[in-house]
């Protein structure tokens, strides 16, 4: 049977010297358990408290007849006699086997500095924490050692990067939520996408073929060798009047205002000179889809924003004309229900008289062509369906009367691909003025709205910024420019 001593660092300012000494004495136990058949004593020190003594296993002490496991040590002492006669005690019980001290444990620290080497050891970390610390093989699986002369020293990261930027980098998981990294490996490199040419469409399955891509080239060709043409047209037009540039343009198969005019919106309602009847023509240019056109939803509006839609209406036996009331507040629709203008009508406050001028009769008869006044239809038998593609002007006449807006659906939702204009010329005219105006449409149905607060005659954002590299100014709209007769 061997004695030997461990020394035991337990550093916690908490814990009682009861407390110390019985998790101390656990693991003298469980060390005596694995060291036989040798027996040990613990040094205990507590580098916080500047407490130590000696501990011996419960065998040890049975052993020895001892009432305690602690075995007191009065203070630090040059010459350790009381240290001195505990050992020779134990030396005299145990068959007089004397083991020396771990050579260590002498290496570290005599007894004579005892108290020196329970300051040093405080500075060390916990024991508790040695469980969390990494074990060679384990560092082993983390890194390749041999590859430790390559990474770079502290002193060369700070060289390449500024280290007060790191919070604002991503984190591994941050980074991972943004893109799987799995996929990494399937990515195209640098040079990879050098490689490749600009591409003008990709195929659904993903991949380019040789025919795609010879068209994206071609294609890149076709651009540059615009873009040259240009910069030489550009060259060769310098100096030029804007009439010999519209000539130019137009040689080359473009269009440009002929006489480029920028005009500010012009509120025709509030315009005190214009007054009597307000005339709204339509005359169809271009058609599209079957039979004629179809029309609903004829409305106005008042001055307070009051939609005005036909309370009375009554048409002529030849379907051409139509004699109405509009009034607000009148449920719609109608159908075929409108009731006549009675002979001896006189308007209300606020009623406007209005007369309609039809290019075309109805498909199902004359009387049908009331169904154009119809106002939110649910079914064909409640709009107007014109029976062929005639080319005459729509005409509607407010007597007396200037509304602020004017709207009326060309086509129907209620039967798809009825006929609507694409191309058509709208005439405004009130007095002795007039003006017309072409609008190409590709909506269906297509909704007409017009503003007469702020009619825009021609000079629309495109039209006004030309106008301005022209230098020619924005200025209001003079109504004289479009008087007709007297």
């Amino acid at each position: 049977m061997g004695l030997k001593c461990v020394t035991m660092l337990i550093k916690d300012g908490n814990l009682s010297k009861d407390e110390i000494k019985e998790i101390a004495l656990s693991k003298l136990e469980k060390y005596n358990s694995i060291d036989k058949p040798n027996d040990n004593i613990a040094m205990v020190i507590n580098p916080i408290s500047k407490d130590s003594f000696y501990l011996i296993s419960n065998e040890l002490k049975e052993a020895l007849n001892l009432d305690y496991n602690i075995v007191e040590v009065a203070g630090a002492r040059s010459d350790n006699s009381e240290l001195n006669a505990k050992i020779a005690e134990l030396d005299a019980k145990i068959d007089n086997e004397i083991v020396t001290l771990s050579n260590e444990i002498l290496t570290k620290a005599s007894l004579e500095n005892h108290n020196n080497l329970v300051a040093s050891l405080a500075t060390y970390a916990l024991k508790s924490d040695l469980d969390t610390l990494a074990t060679k093989d384990e560092l082993l699986t983390k890194a390749n050692l041999s590859d430790l002369n390559t990474l770079a020293t502290k002193d060369e990261l700070l060289a390449k990067a500024d280290l007060s930027n790191l919070d604002n980098l991503a984190t591994k998981d941050e980074l991972g939520l943004k893109a799987n990294i799995s996929s990494l490996d399937g990515l195209a490199t640098k040079d990879e996408l050098n490689n490749y040419a600009l591409k003008s469409e990709i195929n659904t399955s993903g991949g380019i073929d040789e025919n795609t891509l010879n068209q994206a080239i071609n294609q890149n060709a076709t651009i540059q060798e615009l873009g040259a043409k240009v910069n030489h047209m550009a060259t060769n037009l310098q100096g030029a009047t804007y009439t010999q540039l519209v000539a130019t343009m137009k040689y080359l198969g473009y269009e440009l205002p002929s006489e480029l005019r920028a005009y500010a919106d012009y509120n025709l309602f509030a315009d005190d000179k214009l007054s009597g009847d307000l005339i709204i023509g339509f005359k169809p240019i271009e058609y599209t889809g079957s039979y004629g056109q179809a029309w609903e939803n004829v409305a106005i509006y008042n001055e307070l924003g009051e939609k005005l839609t036909a309370k009375y209406a009554s048409i002529s036996s030849d379907g051409l004309n139509i004699d109405a009331v509009f009034a607000k507040d009148i449920a719609h629709p109608k159908g075929d229900s409108f009731e006549a203008v009675p002979s001896d009508y006189v308007l209300a406050d606020g009623e406007v008289r209005v007369s309609i001028t039809l290019g075309a009769v109805s498909y199902y008869g004359a009387t049908y062509g009331l169904r154009m006044l119809n106002n939110n239809p649910s079914s064909w038998p409640e709009s107007f369906l014109g029976g062929s593609h005639s080319y005459d002007e729509w005409i509607f006449t407010f007597h007396n009367y200037k509304p602020t807006k004017f709207s009326i659906t060309n086509g129907t939702a209620t039967y798809g691909g009825y006929g609507y204009m694409t191309r058509y010329e709208m005439r405004l005219s009130i007095g002795n003025w007039s003006k017309t105006l072409t609008y190409e449409n590709s909506n269906y149905p297509n909704n007409i709205e017009i503003d007469f607060t702020n009619l825009n005659f021609g000079s629309d954002a495109k039209t006004i910024e030309l106008a301005k590299a022209w230098n020619v100014p924005v200025t209001p709209y003079d109504i004289n420019s479009d008087m007709v007769g007297g």
